[in-house]
């Protein structure tokens, strides 16, 4: 991974905290019709928070936008080379694009649909699982979205869940054995010369997601040690022996402790235990969360610190829709809480999946200088923008 460490070593800490950010694509959407980026919001989360990656779906909502269901795999790859292009622009390496792509890439229009998992599981077919990864790996290349936030490798053990459809089922056994046909599936190489040239499988969600207590989602999971590893363990380990390059986290707690903060989970559990090596995302708005949801964390600061300085694991933050992160991040880094070496683990981390993507050149000679930002923007946005502070 020659390319990912010699970009890594032209990096700012600036730099590498963007790496680690993620932010929706309603971000740098244009309002009004046709939908397309606007290069203005654009740019500005290129030069101020050098970001590294994108996620979702104009038409992730229930209703058509501008008269459309969803872009096909042309008008997708046209959205991303933009957006790439930017990057380039302004000396960055280009963004990884991760969406939900569970059954088929599903928010390609014209791409194949696939059963749900569940139904994929009724065939007990391993061959047929990989045949469907591999379709739903070759749809999301030629979309330009690469990273494909599936398999679901929760053990479906409590039938008031209503996610039960999206699993492999309750047999730890059928879980793991289909999950990594799955992932071998999707992660095979495209053909001479295609950019990208593989698409990444994301296990998900690590670990007991598909355990509520009382079947409500997001609910905790209250687990012996023998169960969690008896259990729900296996359909990861599987993964992760099938080459998985990345991994999600999941919503909830586990025994009291948010998931996204656990270094006994994340570090101990997923990186010692299984060995896991790849990239780790958290679920959307999770570091937020030990703030606003898991009430763990005093405030949006603290929550960032108990994520990225507590567990060493975490590699990348689904934001999605704020800049709190990446400011919240320079902050700590500057007084010492996160410090630089915390951030090359985690930015080598995304820049290898780059590279192993296929999507990651030398890096240029000669790069612009990344914007800071001002104490009065931290104070701003920790106000939650409020009219009265516009002074600062």
């Amino acid at each position: 991974m020659a390319a990912a460490t010699l970009w890594l070593s032209r990096m700012s800490a600036a730099d590498k905290i963007g790496q680690m950010t993620q932010l929706d694509i309603s971000m740098v959407l244009a309002d009004g019709c046709p939908l397309r980026i606007d290069d203005a919001k654009l740019r500005r989360q290129l030069r101020v928070h050098r970001l590294g990656s994108l996620l979702n779906s104009p038409f992730s909502g229930t209703e058509p936008r501008c008269g459309s269901s969803g872009w096909n795999a042309s008008e997708w790859r046209a959205t991303v080379e933009h957006v790439q292009a930017a990057a380039a622009d302004e000396g960055l390496p280009p963004l990884i694009y991760g969406i939900d792509s569970v059954h088929g890439a599903s928010y390609c229009r014209g791409a194949t649909l696939l059963p749900q998992q569940l139904g994929l599981a009724a065939s007990f077919d391993e061959s047929l699982a990989a045949a469907s990864g591999w379709l739903t790996g070759k749809d999301s290349r030629a979309a330009a979205t690469p990273w494909m936030f599936a398999p679901i490798l929760g053990v479906a053990t409590h039938p008031l869940w209503p996610r039960v459809y999206e699993t492999f089922g309750e047999d730890p056994l059928l879980v793991a054995r289909m999950g990594a046909a799955v992932v071998e599936g999707m992660q095979r190489r495209g053909g001479e010369g295609e950019i990208p040239a593989r698409a990444a499988a994301c296990m998900k969600h690590f670990v007991a997601y598909s355990a509520p207590r009382n079947g409500h989602d997001r609910e905790g999971a209250w687990l012996s040690r023998r169960e969690l590893e008896q259990t729900y363990l296996p359909p990861f380990q599987a993964a992760v022996d099938a080459g998985v390059q990345s991994a999600m986290e999941s919503y909830q707690e586990v025994n009291g402790e948010p998931v996204v903060g656990s270094a006994a989970l994340l570090q101990g559990l997923l990186r010692e235990r299984l060995g896991f090596e790849g990239l780790l995302v958290t679920d959307w708005h999770e570091v937020g969360n030990l703030h606003d949801f898991h009430r763990a964390a005093s405030s949006p600061e603290e929550a960032v610190l108990l994520a990225i300085g507590g567990s060493s694991s975490l590699d990348m933050s689904m934001v999605p829709t704020d800049e709190s992160f990446s400011v919240l991040m320079e902050r700590l880094h500057a007084r010492g809480a996160i410090d630089e070496a915390r951030l090359d683990v985690s930015a080598l981390r995304v820049l290898r999946l780059k590279e192993w993507l296929g999507l990651l050149p030398p890096p240029p000679a000669v790069r612009p200088a990344p914007w800071s930002h001002s104490e009065a923007t931290v104070r701003l946005l920790e106000s939650g923008g409020r009219a009265s502070d516009a002074a600062l």
